[in-house]
């Protein structure tokens, strides 16, 4: 189908709305997969030692300004789970360069 309509910074922004009939007729509207990009395309702009007490959102928050993009936080850690990138006293944490800079600069 079409490109879902999220806003460039939401982890969904490019992803596939998708449909299907289900066996009564109905149409069922979803998101594709979103794959999660490779660890290794990630930029550092920074590191964060954790003191144990952070969230995903606050980190966001400390780095970019916006505690929503907590998720690009995540996809660099390579954590599927965004409850397990914190929580951890000690854990060093990347930091990225939102992926569309990062991509940018390696062209």
């Amino acid at each position: 189908m079409t490109a879902a309509p999220f806003p460039p910074g939401s982890r969904y922004y490019g992803v596939r709305v998708v449909s299907r009939t289900r066996a009564d007729g109905a149409t069922e509207v979803y998101l594709a997969r979103r794959i999660l990009p490779a660890p290794g395309r990630h930029v550092p702009l920074g590191y964060r030692r954790l003191g144990g007490a952070e969230r995903p959102d606050s980190l966001a928050h400390d780095a970019y300004g916006d505690p929503a993009l907590w998720w690009r936080i995540v996809d660099a850690s390579g954590e599927a789970d965004p409850a397990r990138l914190t929580g951890t006293e000690g854990r060093l944490v990347l930091i990225p360069l939102p992926l569309e800079i990062a991509d940018h600069g390696h062209a």
